[in-house]
């Protein structure tokens, strides 16, 4: 268990109080991490889940590991344990959104995140092969609880990437919990800058991007997202913006009828934007990053030019950061087609998705809706 103090959100401490209270009540052995990323390590938003590769791997014992890695949403590697990976992210998923609704925030502080998903692992009964987690496994308690200590931590997060000190430098402070393996972790998330294939790109001619999203995963997860969505509307008839959340879910439903991944991105997208635009004050933009709408917040406006037109677009802290060092960010990419197929990133292309850049350059989400289910028709 480790938690460093730079990103503990002002209580560093109290998280690895709570978290390590929780691990002998796991049925399978559970190591934790809320850390900045090394410096030569960066990963961008899959510094998370590269971390958590990373421990699972050089340690190479049973359990679940978990990482929130600055900048990045929390990821996990579940190895040898009765949850099997997938369903236990989409059961994450389910969790997190359930507290995220309850405190009104888009983006949870990373201690909150991580003792999210070992609750998770300890609260909930691995779902059966071919199943989908379809509701919270927190108990209306738990997840008050954690809402009320989200609402606490909000005012200490740091909400400027560039003006964070180096977390990684001399003097950086830690507050390690008192399970066995702590100075293990440290160890390990500072020798990955000589892992080979694990540094970030230093120039243009870094390495070759990431893979186009896979279908099976973005429709389970978009699955999940508009099943939540579909039980919160019933109980919203009397919001103002009842019938945009509405229509959201009725154009994330008909997109799940398609094979395309880029497609059940965009289910996703506006399923989330669905539920979110319920507990978003009136006339808030839709939240999501430009690059990859999969991308956490929090988001920053970018300045950034395409042929011969400058645009300004919303993008996440690590995609801002590309961007001000004149790299291309990672961005979700659609699957090459034709004789010699090559990926490229979506808002290269003529979609629906490049037009209205997954809602970002949309006004709300009644006009994004409108545009997907206006493409729908056209496609019949």
């Amino acid at each position: 268990m480790l938690v460093q103090q730079t990103w503990g959100s002002g209580d560093a401490a109290g998280t690895d109080e709570r978290i390590t209270a929780l691990l002998p009540q796991a049925p399978f052995d559970v190591r934790v991490a809320v850390v900045g990323t090394p410096e030569d390590a960066q990963s961008g938003t899959d510094a998370s889940r590269y971390l958590a590769s990373a421990l699972a791997r050089r340690i190479g014992e049973p359990g679940l590991y978990v990482v929130v890695a600055d900048g990045a949403p929390v990821a996990i590697r579940a190895v040898d344990t009765p949850w099997d990976e997938t369903l236990l992210s989409l059961q994450r998923y389910q969790d997190l959104d359930a507290v995220e609704a309850a405190s009104g925030e888009d983006v949870l502080s990373p201690g909150v995140q991580a003792e999210v998903v070992v609750r998770t692992a300890v609260e909930a009964t691995p779902t059966s092969e071919g199943e989908s987690a379809t509701s919270t496994s927190l108990s209306p308690g738990t997840v008050r609880d954690l809402a009320e200590r989200e609402a606490q931590l909000q005012p200490f997060e740091l909400p400027d990437y560039d003006d964070r000190p180096d977390p990684w430098g001399a003097g950086a402070r830690w507050a390690a919990g008192t399970t066995v393996g702590a100075g293990l972790l440290v160890l390990l998330l500072q020798s990955l800058a000589g892992w080979p294939g694990w540094r970030r790109r230093t120039s243009t001619a870094g390495p070759a991007r990431p893979a186009p999203p896979d279908p099976a995963t973005a429709r389970a997860e978009a699955e999940s997202s508009l099943a939540a969505l579909s039980r919160q509307l019933p109980s919203s008839t009397g919001h103002p913006r009842h019938e945009q959340a509405a229509r959201a879910r009725d154009a994330a439903d008909l997109l799940l009828a398609s094979d395309d991944a880029v497609d059940l991105v965009g289910a996703l997208v506006l399923a989330r934007a669905g539920q979110r635009v319920l507990r978003r004050r009136p006339g808030a933009p839709l939240a999501a990053c430009f690059f990859d709408p999969r991308h956490p917040g929090p988001h920053q406006q970018v300045e950034e030019r395409y042929g011969d037109a400058d645009l300004t677009l919303t993008a996440c802290r690590i995609c801002a950061r590309d961007v001000a060092a004149g790299l291309e960010p990672d961005a979700l990419l659609e699957p090459g087609r034709g004789v010699v197929p090559r990926s490229r990133p979506y808002y290269e292309g003529d979609s629906v998705w490049a037009r209205t850049g997954f809602g970002t350059l949309s006004p709300d989400l009644d006009t994004f809706a409108g545009d997907v289910l206006a493409d729908l028709d056209r496609r019949r």
